[in-house]
């Protein structure tokens, strides 16, 4: 089932369509992955990449340890061992 939604942003409201239950989400790094999680996906006419919001990250177990750098890892990992962002392709 496909639902068409209103959310509110900084610039004035916009209409999404909701897919409640429609994706499975993994995080696979080179040398680790983390476990899989079923999640709604929101569908915006102005979004051109993809983006998680603060509980899928949570429920991936990502740790982000800075957002201008783009530097996380999982949070079962020891702080030292800092990820880079993989680069947009």
């Amino acid at each position: 089932m496909i639902y068409e939604v209103e959310l509110d942003t900084a610039g004035s409201v916009l209409r999404a369509w909701l897919y409640p239950r429609a994706c499975r989400v993994k995080v696979i790094a080179s040398d680790a992955e983390s476990r899989e999680v079923l999640t709604d996906t929101v569908v915006s006419p102005l979004a051109d990449e993809p983006s998680i919001n603060d509980m899928l990250a949570e429920e991936l177990e990502v740790a982000v340890e800075s957002f201008g750098r783009g530097l996380w890892r999982f949070r079962w990992e020891p702080k030292e061992k800092v990820r880079p962002s993989e680069k947009r392709r």
